[in-house]
């Protein structure tokens, strides 16, 4: 028996809701004695549309199933391993013996394990961190990583650098304390450095076109991966002479080791990407010349290269560094001959890593001064402590007013001290000069850490895209398309410096509104998400345990070496950590991006539409196909029913893809 699947004719659905009623009584999934009409789990469900949207759909509602994919997400992310896919027909289905509702207890919480657990809600990438968390919890470490990679290509490096919203807003804090989340990420990362036994996920069918991607930092590098396993022909254009941006060009290795970097982009590289460095864009290589090359489509993910600048007497003096080229200069192994006395200007996780980076450069002396308060601060807490343990005093509410220099070169700054006024447009508390209260202090260097812009000579004239007021690209929020229809764009280049998830994420979001666009579909249809999360947690069920913590080399060590400073957790170190898991929500239900799994609150396990396996296997139809009143929906072998589709020429058949809206799995 070939791959089955359902196929809904939205211009003759009438949304009648008889194949929802027989679907319910079939399965026994509704207790006709209480329940209200639609106010309980069942497999099929009515869905209103906006009228208008698509102009061969005579109603505004219809009905959804299951759609079967072809690659289910909800299956490798059952920690329990309920989820299996029949190997005949295709059909995904839930093993109701085997499935434990993750963890759930019978009767209670059945709303909010349909809602997204808050650690995946909160990633930017939205990772399925509760199905990683327990997959990993019963030792499945390459079955968590692949689903991990899912969502995100650089598990190793988030695992170390991410600044972990996920663990900020996990519900297991009510208990005792957060699940060490990014520790877990980074440990089955590692599992997978070395080349010969990376994870290499696999590429879908070849397609012609091609794209082009300017910059290769997190951003350009996920959208490059996304789209490559899709089958497209991607190459990624670099200015520097190495591939990886801030990765490689600006975060320390002491932080992030060169070769955690390069592992995760040889494995890029492995789905055939094609990387080109020492390019200046918008020179030699244009737009318009890669236009005539049959580039279909371009993603400018060119980060924040030109560092800001205080505007304070002396900035131009010797021994006055930018960060970012401080931290280049590093991290190339070509780093500046440093004094005893280095001053650090700003509060961000560069200022505090020109910091550290100093220190380990033999600087005796090092302080960082920041104009607001501890508070307001938005280096992370972790690294502000590393920081403080290395001996690198963190002093607050203070301003260089100017710079003071001998025979050219930078000798003292002085500095005003600062008060806290009203919130700015930043909503942080905005700091305000105390007349009176200058005083210099003796430094042999100052780095400057305060922001940097984009520069965008990349773009030529024939690109009719615009920059903002703030110098950013100017795209659509939700698609990062900008006026050029073929030109997107996403990172720091459109939002400012934010952090490498918020990059990737980024990444990822540009590759689906790409691969729509070369397909010729809707690029905001079904885009955005309500990532409303799990109120309420089972704290009855757990006692409380101890979080793992992060062993660290000795401060004084680590000081004078680029060495690694976190060490990571052991195997056991792992499943330990990963099993403090509340699962509050369900795994597969998270994992499904069509919102088709439900859960039964009062049997305590997740079901879904299975085509009504015992009744294909004796040649029935499905209940739903059998009741239709319009003869909308149709089943069959899958190739058979796409060819109708195909002999139908409707616009709006135009591409069966997972994002059709007449459904074919």
């Amino acid at each position: 028996m070939k791959q089955l699947s359902l196929m809904i004719d939205l211009s003759r659905c009438i949304g009648c809701s008889t194949c929802i009623v027989a679907c319910r009584n079939y399965h026994e999934i509704i207790d006709h004695t209480r329940a209200m009409p639609n106010g309980i789990p069942y497999y099929l469900r009515v869905e209103n549309r906006e009228r208008g949207t698509y102009p061969n759909v005579a109603v505004d509602s219809w009905v959804m199933p299951c759609q079967h994919c072809p690659e289910p997400k909800c299956l490798p992310s059952c920690p329990e391993g309920a989820i299996g896919k029949d190997a005949q027909t295709g059909i995904v289905r839930i093993d109701r013996e085997v499935c434990n509702g993750c963890k759930t207890i019978p009767e209670t919480l059945a709303a909010e394990k349909t809602k997204a657990a808050p650690c995946m809600a909160h990633c930017p990438t939205h990772i399925n961190v509760q199905g990683y968390l327990g997959l990993a919890a019963k030792g499945k470490f390459p079955e968590a990583l692949a689903l991990i990679k899912e969502e995100n290509p650089f598990p190793a490096v988030c695992g170390r650098v991410c600044y972990h919203p996920c663990e900020t807003h996990c519900n297991r804090g009510e208990i005792d304390e957060a699940v060490s989340i990014r520790a877990v990420h980074r440990f089955l990362a590692d599992l997978d450095g070395k080349a010969e036994t990376r994870y290499v996920p696999p590429v879908r069918d070849r397609k012609a076109e091609k794209v082009a991607v300017i910059g290769s930092g997190p951003a350009g590098l996920t959208c490059a991966y996304y789209l490559a396993r899709e089958g497209y022909g991607v190459t990624v254009y670099e200015k520097a002479p190495v591939i990886g941006g801030m990765l490689t060009r600006g975060i320390p290795a002491y932080r992030l080791p060169r070769d955690v970097i390069e592992g995760e982009i040889g494995a890029i590289r492995d789905l055939g990407v094609e990387m080109k460095t020492g390019v200046d864009f918008g020179k030699k290589i244009t737009v318009a010349k890669l236009r005539k090359k049959r580039y279909r489509a371009f993603f400018f993910a060119v980060g924040t290269q030109v560092c800001k600048e205080l505007g304070s007497e002396g900035e131009g003096l010797k021994g006055i560094h930018p960060a970012y080229e401080f931290l280049i200069a590093v991290n190339s192994g070509k780093p500046p001959v440093m004094g005893k006395r280095v001053a650090v200007i700003g509060g961000g996780n560069a200022a505090i890593d020109a910091a550290r980076s100093a220190r380990r450069l033999g600087a005796e002396e090092v302080f960082i001064a920041y104009r607001r308060s501890l508070e307001e601060m938005p280096a992370g807490e972790e690294e502000i402590r590393e920081a403080e343990d290395e001996g690198i005093r963190i002093e607050t509410l203070l301003y260089p007013a100017r710079f003071i220099g001998e025979q050219g070169r930078v000798k003292a700054v002085e500095f005003i001290r600062m008060r806290l006024a009203e919130p700015d447009e930043s909503g942080r508390k905005k700091p305000v000069p105390v007349p009176g209260t200058e005083f210099a202090r003796p430094v042999d260097d100052v780095i400057v850490s305060i922001g940097q812009e984009t520069d965008w000579s990349c773009l030529t004239p024939e690109c009719a895209c615009t920059i903002t007021g703030t110098g950013t690209l100017r795209v659509d929020p939700v698609t990062l398309q900008s006026e050029d229809p073929d030109i997107f764009a996403g990172g720091d280049a459109v939002t400012g410096p934010r952090s490498v998830v918020e990059a990737i994420a980024a990444g990822k979001r540009a590759a689906v509104s790409i691969d729509r666009y070369l397909k010729g579909l809707d690029l905001r249809e079904n885009r955005e998400r309500d990532w409303t999360d799990t109120a309420k947690v089972q704290k009855e069920k757990y006692d409380p345990a101890k979080r793992a913590v992060m062993p660290l080399r000795n401060p004084k060590e680590r000081s004078g070496t680029f060495d690694e400073v976190a060490a990571g957790l052991s195997a056991e170190a792992v499943m330990g950590e990963a099993a403090r898991c509340q699962s509050c929500g369900c795994a597969c239900i998270q994992s499904c991006p069509y919102g088709v799994i439900q859960y039964d609150g009062g049997r305590g396990y997740s079901h879904k539409c299975d085509l009504c396996f015992e009744r294909i296997h004796v040649g029935d139809l499905p209940v739903c196909a059998e009741t239709c009143l319009t003869d909308a929906i149709t089943f069959g072998e899958k190739e058979l029913v796409r060819r109708k589709v195909e002999d139908m020429g409707k616009e709006v058949l135009k591409d069966l893809t997972r994002e059709s809206i007449l459904y074919v799995r």
